[in-house]
């Protein structure tokens, strides 16, 4: 953590002297069941939807101040300190505007908004005090849990967070339209976990300020793993908190990949072998 870091947050003394507990993953990777288990235990998500748990004030969509962010995050790492210290400045005043519009009481608090896990560097330099969840999933199962807000490539926004490159305007040799995601829709649903996931990964050079979790690990052990979460963040596991996650969570969509022919997957596959590898999901 740089130094225009702990000053950026000095700067807004009213969230920062809240805990700020943001979920970061690729969409369709579990995000849901780890924020509906943050509200239980006591942390404020803002606004959620109600199907997708997303914490609606960081649509891009509709806050031109955290596409900015989102956009910003790809250039961040590589800037100069100073430009960096400009990046947490409006990191600090888009939370600030959050808390202030959505956040009661005093408590910890967070979000969940997948498209945001590219803002993970500059929330993290920017609040000192942050801890951030970075959850995983197999991408051959976050492949097949189709993701079409991000299959319209007129917008910039979209190419960068699939592709990391805002100016792609082929695949595969053909133009991005229609018929070229039909075609390739698996393909590209791998590019965007591999997009997503190897800069999610960047969050372990922060040390004990991120904790990385697997969605198959909520799965298959949901109250060790959210003992081991909120252990973390320093907040109590709550017994109702627990009982919900016992009686709510299964194994159930572990592995539906398996379902497709082999033939299919292997274009996809070739994507994302080596992170799946790296990962330990091969």
């Amino acid at each position: 953590m740089s130094s225009s870091g702990i000053e950026a947050a000095q700067d807004a003394p009213a969230a920062e002297s809240r805990r700020l507990y943001p979920i970061f993953c690729r969409g369709h990777s579990g995000g849901r069941v780890v924020c509906e288990a943050f509200i239980r235990n006591g942390i404020d998500m803002g606004l959620v939807a109600r199907d997708r748990k997303d914490t609606e004030w960081f649509s891009p969509d509709d806050n031109p101040a955290v596409r900015r962010l989102v956009q910003g995050g790809f250039q961040y790492p590589e800037l100069s300190a100073a430009e960096q210290t400009a990046w947490q400045r409006e990191t600090v005043a888009c939370i600030r505007n959050y808390a202030a519009d959505e956040i009661c009481g005093s408590g910890p608090f967070g979000w969940k908004m997948g498209v945001t896990l590219f803002m993970m560097p500059m929330v993290l330099d920017a609040f000192p005090r942050a801890r951030v969840i970075h959850l995983v999933r197999d991408g051959r199962d976050v492949m097949l849990s189709r993701l079409d807000a991000r299959m319209d490539f007129r917008s910039r926004l979209n190419r960068l967070a699939v592709f990391g490159d805002p100016d792609i305007e082929r695949w595969r040799g053909r133009p991005l339209d229609r018929e070229t995601v039909a075609a390739h829709r698996n393909e590209i649903e791998m590019q965007h976990w591999v997009t997503a996931v190897e800069f999610g990964l960047r969050c372990r050079t922060y040390g004990d300020r991120c904790i990385e979790v697997r969605y198959e690990d909520i799965c298959r052990s949901p109250a060790a793993v959210f003992e081991r979460i909120f252990d973390f963040l320093e907040v109590p596991f709550r017994a109702d908190t627990k009982d919900w996650l016992d009686r709510s969570v299964t194994t159930d969509r572990i592995g539906k990949w398996r379902s497709l022919p082999a033939e299919e997957l292997v274009p996809a596959l070739a994507i994302g072998a080596d992170l799946l590898k790296r990962l330990g999901y091969v």
